[in-house]
């Protein structure tokens, strides 16, 4: 904070994959402890890349889930906003519309007349960001749920932010005097997720023919698809990485490789520009599944991974060519271990993770493909 002149209680933007407001504040000395334990490590993998010793800060929850959707580790810009111009960028919100379904009124009758928003009460909030807040205590008490450990905790309220007044501005303050209304919404849409399009908005796919070899790593391009609001570029990873050369005589230093390697995947973030002159980077890159594990003719370890870039907007239909740049590739590693749980129930493993470490090989790498 004093590096960057950040004083308590200042308003700070976060921005990584979207944007958020937060109230910044010092750690104390147990937060600070918990933060070096959580701390995570940052590996550049360009040899020419010049290491910057980055500052490290504890987000929230929802500052995290709201600045980072894609939920992974990754680096964040963090500006101080002048407290002049506060109450011009972020006004006192009137109504704050919520996201909701329709099914959450059958199997909690009344729920809406129950929410507690005395917890948002001087939150900076956007559209499209998560909150989460509890229900009045006997609401809560009533319906009471049962987690696997056969303990039971009230339920909370989450939601989705569709809508906020007074309208065209980024942020909004919520007060006590702030209202709140209710909307249904698609349930990908209330999970806070990248929109997956529906079948019947889909209009073409386009070949993208191209592939690009980076480290031990080999990213294969397969199809644009295109629909009425949305784009998604379909791509697969496949990486093989050299082990030691008794890693298959000796079973449990294998077995150890094999849980120290396996939650590797790879994450592209993506921007793709036309001849007409727009930019498309609206989006994040979500994951498609996979599978990973030794391969001994070779003496390797093979992670074969499928992903793709959703994009909130869709091409323009005078365009003739796409110009696709790959910022960035990053790796998420963590390492897992078995560990044989005190307690009941028997003959089940647990699996403790170390902290992850953030792999991140800058680019760009840019191709074009013609619509």
């Amino acid at each position: 904070m004093e590096k960057l002149a950040i004083k308590e209680g200042n308003i700070v933007k976060v921005s990584g994959k979207c944007s958020a407001m937060a109230f910044c504040f010092s750690l104390n000395q147990e937060e600070l402890e918990k933060a070096k334990l959580q701390e995570a490590q940052i590996e550049y993998l360009n040899p020419d890349h010049i290491e910057i010793e980055y500052p490290r800060m504890l987000m929230s929850s929802s500052v995290h889930s709201n600045s980072c959707p894609s939920r992974r580790l990754q680096l964040v810009k963090l500006e101080k906003l002048a407290s002049s111009d506060f109450k011009n960028l972020v006004p006192e919100a009137d109504i704050i519309t919520m996201g909701t379904m329709k099914f959450a009124e059958k199997a909690m009758p009344g729920y809406q007349d129950n929410i507690d928003f005395s917890s948002l009460f001087g939150q900076i909030v956007k559209k499209q960001e998560r909150i989460n807040t509890s229900f009045l205590p006997e609401f809560a008490e009533k319906h009471q749920r049962t987690s696997r450990g056969g303990r039971s905790h009230p339920p909370n309220f989450s939601s989705l932010i569709v809508e906020a007044k007074p309208e065209n501005h980024d942020f909004w303050l919520v007060t006590k005097n702030t209202k709140f209304e209710f909307q249904d919404i698609p349930f990908d849409e209330f999970k806070g997720k990248a929109h997956k399009p529906e079948g019947s908005s889909f209009l073409k796919a386009i070949p993208v023919p191209h592939k690009f070899h980076v480290n031990d790593t080999e990213i294969v391009f397969s199809t644009l698809e295109i629909f009425e609001s949305a784009m998604k570029l379909r791509w697969y990873s496949l990486q093989r990485t050299k082990l030691p050369e008794d890693a298959f005589s000796n079973p449990a230093k294998a077995e150890e490789i094999q849980r120290s390697m396996s939650h590797e995947s790879a994450e592209l973030t993506i921007e793709m520009r036309d001849d007409l002159g727009n930019i498309y980077s609206d989006g994040h890159s979500a994951g498609g599944g996979g599978s990973s594990g030794p391969d001994p003719t070779t003496n390797e370890m093979v992670l074969d991974h499928s992903g793709e870039f959703r994009f909130f907007s869709t091409v323009d239909p005078n365009a003739k060519e796409l110009t696709i740049i790959v910022k960035d590739m990053m790796w998420v590693k963590r390492s897992s271990r078995g560990m044989l749980p005190p307690t009941t129930p028997p003959n089940m493993t647990d699996i403790s993770m170390t902290p992850p470490k953030l792999s991140i090989l800058e680019g760009p790498w840019e191709f074009k493909i013609t619509l």
